[in-house]
């Protein structure tokens, strides 16, 4: 009987979502091949076309983990601090900071990809981001429940802690960071949560 292929013995679908994460770290997505992906999962190019259409489909895919990651990291922080309101608020947003530094090419992917098929230009109106979004929302509420952020509307607050915070890590992300000589830049995108916090923290009565 003949010996299964080597690419008949990968579980190909993931490893192939994985090592397009890890090739992310060097290359933009632009840059990538399927024979690239194929080269790093130990496989022929052909055999990634039963599980994706293309490189579309495949950035697509990797894409969309992107943000089920960062759902299942949202939802360990809301377990570990399901009795303290602001501490899940504020551990919120210091582990999406850890995401985007230790994943900076999955983060460029999950919010400015290049043209890809299907893909919706607003990622919070498909499911796992809008989940995400949605959690952030929650956390917001379970806030004022405990008297923060009164008469306030909570995807209001939402839009602007994650607009302000996206907004730091891709500013340090860029090296382009609005600082003075020195200054880390990550640093300060931590410095940015402790901030908005503060301000959150004074707005109970």
């Amino acid at each position: 009987m003949a010996r299964p292929r080597k690419d008949q013995q990968i579980d190909i679908r993931p490893v192939a979502i994985a090592q397009t994460m890890h090739l992310l770290d060097s290359r933009d997505a632009a840059d990538i091949t399927m024979s690239d992906v194929a080269d790093a999962v130990g496989c022929r190019a052909p055999a990634l076309y039963a599980y994706f259409a293309g490189r579309d489909a495949l950035l697509r895919a990797v894409h969309d983990e992107g943000f089920r990651l960062m759902l299942e990291e949202k939802i360990a922080v809301a377990a570990r601090n399901a009795d303290d309101a602001v501490e899940r608020l504020r551990a919120g947003g210091l582990a999406y900071l850890r995401f985007a530094f230790e994943r900076p090419g999955l983060y460029r992917l999950m919010f400015s990809p290049p043209p890809l098929e299907g893909l919706p230009a607003n990622p919070f109106a498909a499911d796992p981001a809008g989940k995400c979004l949605a959690m952030l929302r929650g956390a917001v509420e379970a806030c004022q429940a405990d008297g923060y952020l009164p008469d306030v509307e909570p995807g209001q607050v939402a839009f602007m802690l994650w607009s302000a915070v996206h907004g730091a890590a891709a500013l340090a992300l860029r090296g382009c960071a609005p600082l003075q000589a020195g200054h880390d830049p990550r640093a300060a995108a931590v410095a940015t949560v402790e901030t908005l916090m503060g301000f959150i923290y004074a707005t109970r009565p």
